[in-house]
């Protein structure tokens, strides 16, 4: 699993380590939907066929739009078709989409950038969704309600989607720890510039508002 095969460099031990860890994250029930919704999202999301497959699926075209939206075309996420897959479904149920297809996301650009075969997506376990959504979030300048704090709390409305999330921006970018030292760098790896660098031209080619 995570073999990377194709790659022509190696790939860190943590990054295969978490990313199995998110494997196992999208195959269990979220907080809103079951895991075999979860893995049918991200099957029709790599397809790009979501919105054509969401009566299938188990969801709404809108939530299906925004899927294929996110994992193919990130720029053309605008606040209207959040709103409308929101009005439909309610924020959790968005936030819960918009996390595990951005991570998928994250997870997939890795590989392909390295050349290496796509993983497998795992199949998924068995259980009801838990119900655990936090209260209090609001719109920040933001498409979904997010707590105070920078963009590493995105996905908090949904508590386990917000943990998933903060065990995979550390080690592809740096944790909030880590951000306090300017001269911080990974052997093998980048150092600070360097990091900044790739992070600030990701950003600026999909148009990030956060």
């Amino acid at each position: 699993m995570f073999s990377f095969a194709g790659a022509p460099v190696p790939v860190r031990a943590d990054l295969r380590f978490i990313y199995m860890a998110a494997w196992g994250h999208f195959a269990r029930p979220g907080a809103t939907l079951t895991g075999r919704t979860r893995i049918d999202v991200l099957h029709a999301a790599r397809r790009h066929v979501a919105e054509q497959s969401a009566q299938i699926i188990g969801i709404g075209p809108e939530l299906g739009r925004l899927a294929d939206a996110l994992y193919r075309d990130p720029i053309s996420v605008d606040g209207s078709m959040v709103r409308n897959a929101a009005a439909v479904h309610g924020d959790a149920v968005v936030v819960e989409v918009i996390s595990i297809i951005s991570m998928l996301s994250s997870v997939d650009g890795t590989h392909r950038a390295l050349a290496a075969e796509l993983e497998p997506l795992p199949e998924p376990e068995h259980g009801d969704p838990t119900g655990d959504v936090a209260t209090g979030l609001k719109r920040r300048r933001t498409h979904i309600p997010v707590p105070a704090g920078a963009i590493n709390v995105m996905f908090d409305l949904v508590p386990m989607e917000g943990a998933a999330f903060q065990m995979l921006f550390g080690p592809q970018y740096m944790t909030g720890w880590e951000m306090g030292f300017e001269r911080f760098g990974r052997t093998p790896g980048l150092n600070r510039a360097q990091m900044e660098l790739v992070s600030s031209r990701t950003s600026i080619h999909n148009e990030c508002f956060y």
